[in-house]
């Protein structure tokens, strides 16, 4: 008879994601530095961030206030992260 093991969450835990989206806030200043034209912005941008969205769980509504709370100070948003 074989066992099957529970499979392990593939969702990052809360902390998790904090400590992904600290990271991103606290490296923020130096990304806007290094790509001062806006799609060359962007994309580097949704390349950090895209990464963290595929690791919260698909109801976690959370990401973009967040997203958008460290994006404010630069006067910049998002409308959804995808």
């Amino acid at each position: 008879m074989t066992v099957l093991k529970p499979m392990a969450s593939q969702y990052a835990t809360p902390q998790q994601l904090d400590a992904m989206l600290g990271a991103l806030e606290h490296d923020l200043p130096e990304l806007v530095a290094a790509h001062p034209s806006p799609g060359d912005f962007w994309d580097a941008f949704m390349r950090r961030v895209d990464p963290i969205e595929d690791s919260a769980a698909d109801d976690n509504d959370s990401l973009l206030p967040r997203i958008n709370a460290m994006l404010a100070p630069y006067g910049m948003r998002i409308a959804a992260v995808e």
